[in-house]
């Protein structure tokens, strides 16, 4: 098969496509002309001239493997089509759409999609049949890519429109239960449109200009998976993720299971000129209720606190299972029991809450006559006066429904990541199961020009040097792993703590006495270490309370105490509140929240690991051996930190300039977006800062802002607030920047144009304070990054087997040229070393650079940032800036949700709740990391 790409002048890329090489072992992917030994030509991304950094950095080249398959097209005329079903009740004039995928109205989606495929069917089968009547010589195919909602593609325009009585659709074969039901309930009449998308009704598949738009993306994604939907194998679930409905396994007793999916993804990769299609697929494993009812949920989740037996009365469990079961039971999606009809109905019901008084509810016991389980709370559902309480045993869950993030995290249900080798075999075998290359792929000139068996697409892959390390002295970094040891070496800048008050909170302990000791004893060794590492605490006391009704006004108690201190007034003095607590609902919460009262940092440690760390330096000490827990050090760490400190520096390259040498204003951005949920509730999103205004360079310090709900773009009246704040302070420490770094997180790709807006008015803000402070001709540079970890994009290095097995490529290893967003400066920097799992690498896209800094020199510069971190002797993922940036969004969402608790409603005056919990206003912890 040969595909020509053409564009508008003349042919620009040709691919020869044939039969699969026979016995070849180490194939490569072809994005481009290679000549090879076999009959196809392989598409390559080795070989690229036009990379800064394989020009600059070939001495430690590697070469890594992808996940990404090169797409070949003919020139095809593809149709874009709008499919809408509709189930029409004309007595009492409604209309149920039944093309959308939400989660409200009939079925699930396994259901939706099926029916959706069935009846679009009979439209088509209309088209043809009216069109043979014109042209009897027409073929009776119609191959069509459907995505089973509303949008269709063809190889013609296609205009037909059908109406199926309730009597022959009830007739269909193969539709669902849940259509049946509505079919019998409304009593309505199906109408099935197929017509042009009036906004794009078609395009040539080859036109590089196509290409753009990113509906053209969707159409080779729906083109590429029409094999796996219609297998019958593959669900389609969201957004690239299609779940393997073949393979589930139960999980925690039965009330969860696990699916394995896979993200399949297509963009336009290349540098400018040499544009290609691309097809990526990245194992995913997605958790599912199962469809059990919700009695029966209550007693898997919690086998040992609700019992089968109605003998024991109502429940009345503690506040902690109250707090997990809202936490599993909240937005379940239901289907009903009606014991009238002696069945279970179709229609959805979403439960809010539970309500564990109404098995003491007279009227809701009469109802509800026979119950299996009497003694079990109601399950409340619905909103305001439509809010309606049922049984748990007369609700069952919705097929299909994915378990919030939440959930997996309340009950340890968060899949454990795959190793390389394991990744790397799941993705070979959904690429057997979804059968690419089949019919309809052929009929639309579709056609991947690789596999993951004996065309692996490789690209060239490399290691930039390690950054220096240093604590009060440079301290070795290891090559391999990148990171470091520093066990008795003094921090880099050593802080003071004048009063550290050790809180200790428990609600649930066989043994408070024996906790205490623990504790006790652990403070003894925090400030011995303290006192090791430089720092100097000048006095200390500890406080207890075993009770977790009593937790928020205990901690109120002690930052009162902490307040009325007659040093509190003065700005020299440092207090610290160090907080151990095991799981004590909404302990962490409060704790920030009197922090932020108080102006008093503090620092959470959790009680499971005070007794193992009490446990081991205990034994060490006892062997006559120098006592030495990691765990420890990483908490005298963040200590240090967190009360104005530095730990370590991290070299920055010397040809972009050192920070202490040349004032560099560094700041990270991003933004928390609430869940739908939370939206609903009325929560804002939440801006996180950070920059290096505090007195090192090095030190990251921050704050945030509330905005509205679901905008990721930053206000400019944050951006200009924030920046005149803290560049006034760094101006005060090193003069006005020369050089203005951003890194700015969370924009989706087509979006940067927002984050460019961002980076100008930074740097307006800081040349409009440079000229009002006498500064003339001043402009600083900007370099402006992207940073991204939400792309599907992966790298496997060759590990054991003789270089056979995948395995994660090393830290400090970069990525960039032919696999860039088309038309984009996109690098690939994995800085970390992965612990577990398969790394996925951030991508940094580029976006403002006006010194023309060279992508090795950014590979280097971000590797070093993001060793900044100082709560680890390792790098972490992201940058630092970010880093920080992203944990104050979420330490401003969590003060809300304080706030909000301790004053009931309040008004959605985002400024001025932002000027109410921010860190701006206070004297301490607005020159220190918060988070």
């Amino acid at each position: 098969m040969i595909s020509v790409v053409k564009n508008q002048a003349d042919v620009t890329r040709l691919m020869i496509v044939g039969e699969s090489a026979k016995n070849r072992t180490n194939a490569l992917m072809a994005l481009g002309m290679k000549n090879t030994n076999d009959s196809r030509a392989h598409l390559s991304i080795t070989d690229s001239k036009t990379s800064k950094i394989s020009s600059n950095m070939n001495n430690n080249s590697v070469q890594l493997s992808l996940n990404i398959f090169g797409i070949g097209l003919e020139e095809r005329e593809i149709f874009r089509h709008v499919v809408q079903i509709k189930l029409v009740d004309h007595k009492n004039k409604k209309d149920f759409i039944l093309t959308t995928m939400s989660s409200r109205g009939r079925g699930n989606r396994a259901s939706k999609q099926r029916d959706n495929f069935i009846l679009t069917n009979r439209v088509l089968d209309h088209f043809i049949a009216e069109n043979k009547k014109i042209k009897p010589d027409r073929d009776t195919k119609l191959p069509v890519a459907y995505d089973g909602a509303q949008t269709l593609f063809a190889l013609e325009p296609i205009a037909a429109a059908i109406e199926i009585s309730n009597e022959d659709a009830l007739q269909i074969p193969g539709i669902s239960n849940f259509l049946v039901d509505s079919l019998k309930f409304l009593n309505g009449v199906i109408e099935v449109t197929c017509d042009p998308d009036l906004d794009k009704p078609s395009f040539n598949q080859i036109d590089f200009k196509e290409w753009e738009d990113p509906r053209f993306y969707g159409y080779l994604d729906i083109v590429t998976s029409q094999g796996a939907i219609k297998s019958g194998k593959y669900l389609s679930q969201s957004k690239g993720l299609y779940v393997n409905t073949q393979y589930m396994m139960n999980l925690k007793n039965g009330w969860a299971v696990g699916a394995k999916g896979v993200h399949k993804g297509c963009r336009i990769v290349g540098q400018a000129g040499s544009p290609l299609p691309i097809l990526e697929l990245d194992p995913q494993s997605t958790q599912y209720y199962a469809p059990i009812t919700l009695a029966e949920l209550l007693l898997k989740a919690f086998p040992r606190d609700f019992s089968e037996d109605p003998r024991r009365g109502p429940t009345n469990p503690n506040s902690k299972i109250i707090r997990a079961a809202k936490t599993l039971f909240r937005d379940l999606k239901c289907n009903p029991f009606y014991s009238d009809l002696n069945d279970w109905a179709t229609n959805t019901i979403i439960v809010s809450d539970l309500d564990y008084a109404a098995p003491t509810n007279a009227e809701y016991a009469e109802k509800h006559e026979k119950l299996k389980y009497p003694h079990f709370p109601a399950a409340l559902c619905g909103i305001g006066p439509n809010k309606r309480r049922y049984p748990l045993e007369k609700l069952r869950i919705l097929p299909y429904q994915s378990i919030d993030r939440r959930v997996l995290e309340e009950f340890d249900l968060t899949p454990r990541a795959n190793a390389p080798n394991e990744r790397w075999a799941d993705l070979q075998n959904h690429f057997v199961e979804f059968q690419f290359n089949d019919e309809i792929m052929d009929t639309f000139g579709v056609r991947l020009c690789n596999d993951p068996f004996e065309n692996i697409s490789e690209i060239a892959g490399d290691r930039v040097d390690k950054p220096a390390i240093s604590y009060a002295n440079p301290v070795h970094v290891d090559d391999a792993k990148r990171d470091w040891r520093a066990r008795d070496d003094p921090f880099s800048t050593p802080s003071n703590i004048d009063y550290l008050v050790v809180v200790l909170i428990v609600g649930y302990t066989r043994n408070f006495q024996m906790d205490c000791d623990a504790t006790k004893f652990f403070a003894n060794e925090f400030v011995k270490r303290c006192k090791e590492k430089g720092m100097k605490i000048a006095r200390s006391e500890f406080q207890s309370l075993n009770s977790d009704q009593k937790a928020e006004s205990f901690l109120t108690y002690v930052f009162s105490e902490m307040v009325n201190n007659p040093q509190y007034s003065k700005s020299s003095f440092k207090p610290f509140v160090l907080l151990i607590s095991d799981d004590v609902p909404n302990i962490h919460e409060c704790l920030k929240f009197e922090e932020r009262m108080s102006d008093v940092p503090t620092q959470h440690v959790l009680l499971k690991n005070i007794r193992k760390i009490s446990s081991t330096l205990d034994t060490q000490i006892k062997q006559r051996r120098k006592p030495f827990d990691l765990t420890l050090d990483n908490i005298v760490m963040k200590a240090n930190i967190k009360s104005g400190g530095l730990n370590y520096k991290a070299d920055i390259p010397r040809d972009l300039a050192c920070w202490d040498e040349v004032p560099t204003f560094v700041i990270g951005l991003d933004v928390a977006h609430p869940d739908k949920m939370s939206v609903r509730d009325g929560n804002p999103s939440t801006v996180g800062l950070s920059c290096n205004s505090a007195e090192s360079p090095y030190t990251f310090i921050g704050d945030f802002a509330y905005t509205t709900a679901r905008k990721e773009a930053i206000d400019d009246e944050i951006l200009r607030s924030f920046t005149a704040r803290n560049v006034k302070q760094f101006a005060e420490a090193r003069g006005f920047p020369k050089k203005i770094i951003i890194f700015r997180d969370g924009v989706s790709f087509g979006e940067e144009i927002e984050a460019e807006r961002e980076a100008e008015i930074i740097q307006q803000t800081i040349i409009s304070m440079a000229h009002e402070a006498g500064v003339r001709n001043y402009k600083p540079s900007v370099l402006a990054v992207v940073v991204k970890k939400r792309h599907h994009t992966r790298f496997y290095g060759r590990g054991g087997n003789g270089g056979n097995q995948p395995t994660n490529p090393l830290p400090d290893t970069a990525v960039c040229g032919d696999i860039a967003e088309y038309g984009k400066r996109q690098i690939f920097i994995q800085a970390f070393r992965p612990v577990q799992g398969t790394a996925k690498v951030p991508s940094f896209l580029v976006i403002r650079d006006d010194e023309e800094v060279t992508d090795e020199h950014i590979s280097k510069l971000v590797c070093a940032v993001c060793s900044l971190h100082q709560y680890v002797n390792s790098p972490t993922s992201i940058p630092t800036p970010v880093f920080v940036a992203h944990e104050l969004a979420k330490r401003g969402t969590g003060l809300f949700k304080a706030y909000k608790f301790k004053n009931g409603e309040i008004e959605q005056d985002w400024p001025m709740l932002t000027r109410v919990l921010s860190y701006s206003t206070q004297e301490r912890l607005s020159k220190i990391r918060v988070a």
